[in-house]
C-alpha cells in the first residue's frame, strides 16, 4: 500500500513537470520598428540578369527602399515599418507613393543578395 501511494506521487509529479515543460514560454508580441534595421541597409544587386542584361538593384536606406528592375524603371517605397520574422529574416511594410501598401520578406546573412558596394561606404 505504501508503495502504492509512492507510485502515484511520481506519476502526479511527473504528470506536473511535463505539463510545465509542454507550455511554452510566451514572446513579446510582433511589434512594428519605424525604419529599416541596419543589417539591411545598403545597396544591393541581384544574382540572377534580366532582360537586356539588367541586374536588378535594390537600394535600402533608413526610411526609404528602391527597387529598380529595369534601367529606367524603379519603384519607391516609403513610411518603413520591420519586425522580425525568422532568425535571419524580417517583415517590411511599407507604402508606395500612390498610397498602396505593400509587405516584402527580407533576409540578410548569407541569404542577402551580393552587395554592390561595401555597405559601410554606402550608408
Amino acid at each position: 500500500m505504501h508503495s502504492h501511494k509512492i507510485v502515484k506521487s511520481l506519476i502526479f509529479t511527473a504528470a506536473v513537470f511535463g505539463s510545465l515543460a509542454a507550455v511554452q514560454t510566451p514572446t513579446a508580441a510582433a511589434k512594428w520598428t519605424t525604419g529599416m534595421p541596419k543589417v539591411l541597409q545598403g545597396r544591393f544587386t541581384s544574382r540572377y540578369a534580366k532582360t537586356g542584361n539588367f541586374y536588378p538593384t535594390l537600394s535600402v536606406k533608413a526610411n526609404r527602399l528602391t527597387i529598380a528592375t529595369q534601367k529606367k524603371s524603379k519603384t519607391t517605397i516609403e513610411n518603413l515599418a520591420y519586425r522580425r520574422s525568422t532568425p535571419v529574416s524580417y517583415v517590411i511594410k511599407g507604402t508606395y507613393k500612390n498610397g498602396g501598401r505593400t509587405y516584402l520578406r527580407m533576409m540578410f546573412g548569407s541569404y542577402q543578395a551580393k552587395p554592390e558596394f561595401p555597405i559601410r561606404a554606402v550608408i
